[in-house]
């Protein structure tokens, strides 16, 4: 069984912009766990519209944070983008199949982006937060 993630404010990164997007990304992830524990009938409904928000906000939050990057002069935007592109893949791919699954298979698509959203800030997001931190 899953459960539903709460925002931990040790996952600040102390960017307003970025730990806004950050905040945001969980919401939209939590959507999908509240699509996933709803009505089995609502589930097929919603459930393309809540990937597709997903992948949409992933994209935009992932081009916004490394502009943000960018700006600053770090050096490992590029191995940034390459995980972030990676995850966007996956997504993808999972996304694809979710449509003619189950509501067990939504539930590790969910276990999937939050723990990989949740690990992405604590480690890779606050390398690059150190780097542009000293810099502000």
């Amino acid at each position: 069984m899953i459960s539903k993630i709460s925002w931990d404010d040790a996952y600040l990164l102390g960017i307003d912009e970025i730990d806004s997007q950050h905040k945001k990304l969980i919401a939209i992830a939590n959507k999908l766990y509240d699509i996933l524990t709803g009505s089995t009938d609502k589930y097929k409904i919603l459930l393309p519209s809540i990937l597709k928000e997903i992948k949409d906000y992933t994209v935009y939050h992932f081009s916004n944070e490394e502009k943000f990057m960018e700006s600053y002069g770090y050096t490992g935007v590029s191995i940034h983008k390459t995980a972030h592109d990676s995850f966007i893949k996956e997504v993808e791919f999972q996304s694809g199949k979710l449509l003619d699954s189950d509501v067990l298979s939504g539930e590790k698509f969910y276990g999937f982006i939050v723990n990989w959203i949740l690990n992405h800030i604590a480690k890779a997001d606050r390398v690059w937060a150190k780097f542009v931190e000293a810099r502000l």
